[in-house]
Formats: structure tokens, sequence, C-alpha cells
């Protein structure tokens, strides 16, 4: 047996016993992909909320019988393979552009279909057009690059890391402000610029604008224009990444392909192999949510709180 498929035994055995967590408490992302496909097929799990419980379960179960799988009830890889969930630990190292950037009229699209009030992707409802994107994954990963390097966020001892961006960084990762709508690939994004920030992050929490909670596409464009403080450093954004920064930025917990998120993340870290818990602990920094038994590396994860919609 080599050893990629040795990895993807070990992963998938991780996964059965990570399920199995899932049902006492906690958000996975895969559960929550699981259901959201499973929804937009026409088998309601209910609340689209990342939680194995009753409902998501009996909506397996009646997948499975309709494709002639086992109906067991569980997101064994069978199923996971017939939903077109991937859970590889291989993508670390050969992330790509699995979609292009989109242009900007695509992206106030999907800003249209985020913000739409009968939207479920914006609350969570079954049917959710929306989820599941593809990301334009070396695109994010060469921004991110590009902001850790002007920004000195990398680990201690890296190149061109310094303590500020570090401590931003790390400080941005461990937010109380409302990160259970962020999604992994968007919050380690938005923590490797520290100064850009500043204005976009105030909006989000009606700090500079009066108490007033601006949504994500409102808060982007009044930074752009310079009309909200910290403006002046914002102008960094629409110079090197605009786009990226936009889609990546708008998008909601259910939003992106997990599996392309970790793979972006992972590569950024340098993690080579994913189920290495020494390895992930050592070189990813965890969000607030995430697992502490380095396992935050992995596609699979039981997280300490569910990631929540919202329509804005």
């Amino acid at each position: 047996m080599n050893t990629k498929n040795k990895t993807m035994i070990k992963l998938l055995l991780i996964f059965m016993v990570g399920v199995a967590a899932v049902e006492a408490a906690g958000y996975n992302p895969v559960v929550h992909q699981a259901q959201t496909l499973l929804a937009a097929s026409g088998f309601n799990p209910d609340v689209l909320d990342g939680v194995y419980g009753p409902n998501t379960a009996k909506a397996i179960s009646t997948y499975q019988s309709s494709k002639g799988l086992t109906a067991s009830g569980q997101l064994d890889s069978a199923t996971l393979d017939s939903l077109g969930i991937g859970v590889s630990v291989d993508l670390a190292n050969n992330v790509a552009d699995w979609r292009a950037v989109p242009n900007q009229t695509e992206i106030d699209q999907m800003v249209a279909a985020v913000n739409s009030t009968s939207n479920p992707y914006a609350d969570y409802r079954p049917n959710a057009p929306g989820a599941a994107l593809d990301l334009p994954g070396k695109s994010i990963l060469d921004a991110m690059n590009r902001s850790a390097d002007v920004y000195g966020s990398r680990l201690p001892r890296q190149p061109k890391s310094t303590a500020q961006g570090y401590k931003y960084m790390w400080q941005c990762l461990k937010t109380g402000y409302a990160p259970t709508h962020w999604s992994d690939i968007t919050i380690h994004y938005y923590c490797q610029m520290s100064k850009p920030r500043t204005c976009y992050t105030y909006a989000l929490s009606g700090k500079s604008t009066g108490g007033a909670k601006y949504s994500r596409p409102r808060a982007y464009k009044e930074c752009v224009a310079g009309q909200l403080d910290g403006s002046a450093d914002f102008k960094w954004v629409p110079s090197d990444q605009p786009l990226v920064y936009q889609y990546v930025m708008y998008g909601q917990t259910n939003t992106f392909n997990h599996e392309q998120e970790q793979a972006i993340i992972n590569a950024f870290y340098g993690i080579g192999n994913p189920t290495d818990k020494r390895e992930c602990n050592a070189k990813r920094p965890r969000r607030t949510e995430d697992p502490q038994d380095g396992t935050h590396c992995l596609v699979n994860k039981v997280m300490s709180q569910k990631l929540i919609g919202r329509s804005k």
C-alpha cells in the first residue's frame, strides 16, 4: 500500500471519529457542506447549521437509499463521493485556481444574492444556490502572501515577519467580534493584513459609523471612497487585490468549497501533512472556534461552536 493510500485511509478514519463527535456537539464544515448539497437535491436536513443531528441523519439515510447506498445515516466515504464532497489532504500541495477570479459584475450578482431576504445562503434555509462555490485558490494564496509580506504577519522567525504584524494577525484570529459567520478562508485571508483592516472592521462593528453596523459590501465601498476612519490605509486593498478581497470577504460560512478552503490555508502556512497534529499545532495558528487537539488543519474538524449565517 503506497503512502498516499495510507494517508487517505487514515483521514477517513479520522473523519468517521469526527462525525461521531459532531453528533454530540459542535460545528463540522463537511457536515455543513453535506447538509447544503442534500437540501439542494431535495433531501431536507432542516437547518443548515453544520451540526450532525437526527434530521441530518434522516436526510442522509433517505439520500443513501435513493442512490442504492447502505442507508446508515452516516457520511461514509461512498456517500461523500456521491455528493461530490472531498476530504483529501493532498490539495495543499496542488493549490490551483479552481475558478477564475470573478469580475466585478459577477461579484455584484453574488452580493445581491447574499443580501436577498429570500435567499437561503444568507440564513441557511434549504436549497442554497450559492453554496460550495469553487475558489480562485492560487490567486487567493498569492494575495495572502503579498499581504503577509507587506504587513509582517507571518510566524516569528519567518522572512519579513515583524513582532507587530504577527501580533495583529494573532489577535485577529482570536477576535471575539462576530467570527461565527466568517468562513475559515475569510478570516485567515483577512487576518494577514493589519492596517487596512481598521477601516473595514470599524465599519462592520459600528465603531466608526455612529453605531450602525455596515454590511460587508457597504463597508468596502465607503472605505474605498475615503468616507470612513482608516480609509487612507485601506487604499492598499483596491490597488492590490480588489476582486479577490470582495469575493473572499462577501461569502458566508457555507459559501465556499471547504476542501479548497483548507488547501489554501494549509499551503499558506506550509503544512505538509494536515493529519499530523504536531505539525498542524506548530505551523498553523488557530482561530477562536478551532479545536484544540491539532485537527484544525483538516477539512473535517469539529469546531467549538456553530458557525452561523447572516443576512448581510
